[in-house]
């Protein structure tokens, strides 16, 4: 990640070719229920009547999860703390024992305790809400003007591939993505099959990169 590490020498567009997108990771904002919020909004207002008091657990400094909690606190003046973790198991632990309030998960780590009843779902951190959970709104249509970032994965062949060779690849890979039971299985743990041309996904790196960017800049991440 060249927002990170000053060794970071990849451009994920000059030296690959793109061949497709494969998916998004369902991702949540979720609380403690001993926090006394049920919305985005309520914990908003919360966070402005207790500055300094709240925390907020991702999975890293740098990740799309860290970056929505600092969209939001820029979005909305909130002063609350970030407390990184190394990967996201950690986050939930911690908000279980009370050590943080909230939490920003993908919904594969966090559905055990989502169905247990021992965490709370405020939102859907993702462009839209997930039909398995059709219920809970996402950030944004709670909190107008902010912009959610997407965790995705994809398929990608060295810069020299002949373009043949790459549109032969998106086509076999995107036609067992499609299949019925592949998105399927993928959306039981969390995850939505998410295709694309190779111009798509070369679009999505520009926009994901001009919004880290963006968002780095305004909270003084430097490189190391």
């Amino acid at each position: 990640n060249r927002f990170l590490s000053k060794s970071a020498r990849l451009d994920p567009i000059r030296d690959f070719t793109p061949i497709t997108k494969a998916f998004e990771t369902v991702a949540l904002v979720v609380t403690s229920p001993s926090l006394p919020v049920d919305s985005v909004q309520e914990l908003i207002e919360y966070a402005r009547r207790n500055p300094g008091k709240l925390s907020f657990g991702t999975s890293g400094v740098g990740t799309t999860h860290h970056l929505s909690g600092e969209a939001i606190r820029l979005l909305t003046g909130i002063d609350w703390i970030h407390v990184p973790y190394k990967g996201g198991p950690p986050v939930l632990t911690d908000l279980l024992s009370g050590q943080i309030q909230v939490g920003f998960s993908i919904l594969a780590t966090a559905a055990p305790f989502v169905s247990s009843g021992k965490i709370r779902v405020l939102a859907v951190n993702g462009a839209k809400r997930f039909h398995v959970i059709p219920n809970v709104p996402t950030v944004s249509e709670q909190l107008p003007g902010y912009e959610a970032p997407s965790t995705w994965g994809g398929y990608f062949g060295p810069a020299s591939m002949p373009q043949a060779v790459a549109q032969r690849l998106h086509d076999e890979i995107v036609k067992v993505l499609t299949r019925p039971e592949v998105r399927s299985k993928a959306e039981d743990i969390g995850f939505v099959i998410d295709t694309s041309t190779p111009e798509e996904l070369t679009e999505t790196i520009r926009r994901d990169i001009a919004y880290t960017s963006r968002i780095v800049k305004a909270i003084g991440i430097q490189p190391e």
